[in-house]
């Protein structure tokens, strides 16, 4: 959806609204916390931003815009503690609210019919989630008391009446910590549609599943974790963004072509294809198991380093610059990680960026950041290295097998423990 500038709306106002048959979302109302409000549609289980607004000195603000489809928006602020609210619109609604640190509240008699009950039902559910005595109840009394709810509260628009108890039911589950005795994980699991229709729907879909796993005790990593996953989903396109948000993790093209291959008949919506080549897009350059890339730099004592000096070993080249501030970041987690493999077949490479001029500059680093648990070579700013893999951008790590071939091209930093585990794995491997 794009943003339709007020200047439009005068327009179609001025020429006696012939130019949009629609009738705009009127927004409007006070922000108590923030500078700015961000405007988010629904798309297929996820927020997607639409719009930006600035408000007034005095917090007030106020626009309107065309909306795509008749559901749930969310407003958010600049205020990182204020939570996002959500509003159900359509065409010609007039939303008049206020947004706070807790939330929001509804202003005025203009606000439609199907918000008041949001509205309520934010309070309601409120109450009774402060009078239960343990985390289990949440779910299966706040579920009970939706229902009714639901049952007693119509808006007399037939779309929305239907979508409210699904709604309820989501909105129950994304705030739950702990699932309900006798919760059944199908009910969350059978309709796409359901879970389209809501801004939070995957990220609850995965919080669900997560809880589950957890309730039994099963938590498992990997493609393993995966089957797990997708073996308590019933819908096939569930099943496929399950599978999009593990390639979203993954780091190195074997497990991306692994769930690739296992998951191709997942991949059913036009979105989703989309997103799979985003991901394969992301691999494709650099295949593990192709010949590393032969290097060859000096050391600061002027001795030629090559890739080829380490067969037998797992090699992990760190590409830096001492100019480099995330880079610099990175040196205490990469001491602990070399101090925790020590002893291993395993060899780390600091690849110097830094022009021949800076060399001075760069043993001195070396030294004064106790670096000594690397091989370090001078590469310089145009190497034949960077430039083969695309290298842009630093720090960036590449993890080469006993063999000398590629592992990754874009490993994890050593601040994230997925590093030492694509290491460890490597070293499990015999030649």
């Amino acid at each position: 959806m794009r943003f339709k500038h007020l200047a439009i709306l005068f327009f179609a106002l001025s020429t006696g609204g012939q130019a949009f048959a629609q009738k705009p979302v009127e927004i409007k109302g006070q922000l108590a916390i923030g500078k700015e409000i961000r405007l988010y549609q629904t798309d297929a289980g996820a927020a997607l931003e639409v719009a930006k607004i600035q408000a007034k000195e005095d917090g007030s603000f106020r626009f309107s815009f065309f909306p795509d489809y008749e559901g749930i928006y969310v407003l958010q602020t600049s205020a990182s503690s204020a939570p996002n609210s959500e509003f159900y619109l359509k065409e010609g609604d007039v939303l008049d609210v206020t947004l706070n640190e807790l939330g929001y509240e509804l202003q005025g008699a203009n606000n439609s019919k199907e918000n008041q009950i949001l509205e309520a039902w934010e309070a309601q559910s409120l109450l009774l989630s402060m009078e239960l005595n343990s985390p289990e109840d949440y779910m299966s009394k706040l579920n009970a008391a939706a229902k009714l709810y639901a049952e007693k509260n119509k808006s007399k628009n037939k779309q929305f009446d239907h979508f409210l108890p699904q709604y309820l039911k989501w909105n129950i589950a994304q705030h739950s910590n702990s699932l309900a005795k006798g919760f059944k994980i199908t009910d969350y699991t059978r309709s796409a549609h359901e879970v389209y229709a809501l801004p939070n729907g995957l990220k609850t879909l995965k919080r669900i599943i997560q809880l589950e796993a957890a309730k039994s005790g099963k938590i498992k990593e990997g493609m393993e974790g995966l089957k797990s996953e997708l073996a308590s989903i019933q819908n096939d396109t569930l099943k496929g963004d399950i599978v999009l948000n593990y390639m979203a993790e993954l780091v190195s093209y074997r497990g991306f072509n692994e769930a690739a291959s296992q998951c191709s008949a997942f991949f059913v919506t036009k979105k989703q294809q989309q997103d799979l080549e985003k991901y394969k897009l992301k691999f494709s350059n650099f295949t593990p198991g192709d010949m590393g890339f032969e290097f060859a730099y000096p050391d600061k004592n002027g001795k030629i380093v090559k890739l080829s000096d380490f067969k037998g070993k797992v090699v992990v080249v760190d590409v830096w610059a001492t100019w480099c501030g995330p880079c610099l970041k990175e040196v205490p987690h990469l001491r602990k990680l070399e101090e925790s493999l020590a002893g291993k077949d395993v060899v780390f490479i600091g690849m110097s960026t830094d022009k021949d001029k800076d060399k001075n500059k760069w043993e001195e680093m070396i030294e004064e950041e106790a670096m000594k648990g690397s091989i370090h070579i001078l590469a310089g700013p145009t190497n034949e290295f960077s430039k083969f893999y695309k290298i842009s951008s630093i720090p960036r790590f590449l993890v080469f097998d006993k063999k000398g071939n590629l592992v990754t091209a874009n490993s994890p930093r050593p601040s994230d423990p997925k590093l030492k585990k694509i290491i460890e794995e490597e070293l499990k491997v015999t030649n």
